[in-house]
């Protein structure tokens, strides 16, 4: 028991010989007395070539921190703005190109087709010159129309199809690859119709809303002439298009190349039929196909699908 009791008296005197704990540093109160490196007790040490950062105020960011701190966002910052503005400029390129093409061709449109656009209530006389209302943007790159009301015509859809401005990158890369593999098409601007034809099916495409409309159908549809045509697969095709048209739709791989006398040396017919070809390849197509000249891609009249069926 008595040894116990030394023990603990000699416990008790170490802790009394023990060195006092030094002042914790606390702010003053008063911001305008800022503290500095010489404020720290003189016995705290810092890892060598650290500098003593002082403790201030949350808000007092600026006594804290120094330029170099933001080294990485001075680089992302303006690569972020340079891209966002970019790509706005981009998208309204594309949108200012679009609305140029309908303006030029919308006169054309409504003198072909009963109804130009989307919104059956508008004439073109409505839209007081401003044609843009006609397009739907379907995405930054491309933008869409539509047509009807046209004998034998049940509708037409435009696609404009413009470059990727709002995406530089991508555009750069798609032309490289174009040039590395065959299979791969560079980039372009293009416009294309798709034509729909009743083919005698006028009663089946046009819409009813009562019986009543159903028999005033019937009456309109019976003095017309047959709309019906045989099948059949004919094109007229530009020579550097022939091979990609090939191997991307089935319909066209079905004909048989040959060229015309009366067509361009650039250009050439697929047909199924030579016959079809003597009655399709009338004078003004040929006059129109000479006149678009490198901006013509090919004509396709076709009753069978895009894709190969599965079987």
């Amino acid at each position: 028991m008595l040894l116990i009791g030394r023990s603990l008296l000699t416990d008790f005197a170490d802790f009394a010989s023990a060195p006092s704990p030094s002042p914790i540093y606390n702010p003053p109160s008063d911001s305008s007395d800022a503290p500095t490196a010489a404020s720290f007790p003189e016995h705290e040490t810092l890892p060598t070539g650290a500098a003593k950062i002082p403790y201030t105020k949350w808000y007092r960011v600026w006594e804290r921190t120094s330029p170099r701190d933001f080294y990485a966002e001075a680089i992302i910052i303006p690569f972020i703005l340079v891209l966002a503005l970019v790509h706005i400029w981009g998208r309204r390129k594309n949108k200012r190109k679009a609305s140029v093409w309908i303006a030029a061709h919308a006169p054309t449109l409504g003198r072909e087709f009963a109804s130009v656009g989307f919104d059956k209530r508008k004439e073109l006389a409505d839209y007081r010159g401003d044609f843009s209302g006609l397009l739907k943007e379907k995405s930054a790159q491309e933008y869409i129309t539509y047509a009807t009301g046209r004998q034998n015509v049940a509708f037409v859809d435009l696609k404009v199809k413009l470059f990727k401005r709002y995406n530089p990158l991508t555009l750069v890369v798609e032309t490289a690859l174009s040039f590395l593999f065959e299979t791969i098409r560079p980039p372009k601007e293009v416009m294309e119709a798709t034509i729909y034809a009743f083919d005698g099916k006028e009663k089946d495409l046009v819409p009813v809303k009562s019986k009543g409309e159903l028999d005033a159908k019937d009456s309109r549809f019976k003095g017309l002439p047959n709309s019906g045509f045989d099948a059949c697969v004919w094109a007229v095709v530009h020579k550097e298009q022939m091979k990609g048209l090939r191997d991307e739709r089935y319909d066209v791989s079905l004909t048989a190349t040959k060229d015309h006398k009366n067509l361009p040396q650039w250009a050439s017919v697929m047909s199924e039929s030579a016959e079809v070809t003597e009655t399709l390849l009338t004078k003004d197509l040929v006059e129109a196909v000479e006149k678009a000249g490198d901006a013509f891609e090919y004509l396709i009249v076709t009753d069978q699908p895009v894709d190969k069926p599965v079987k």
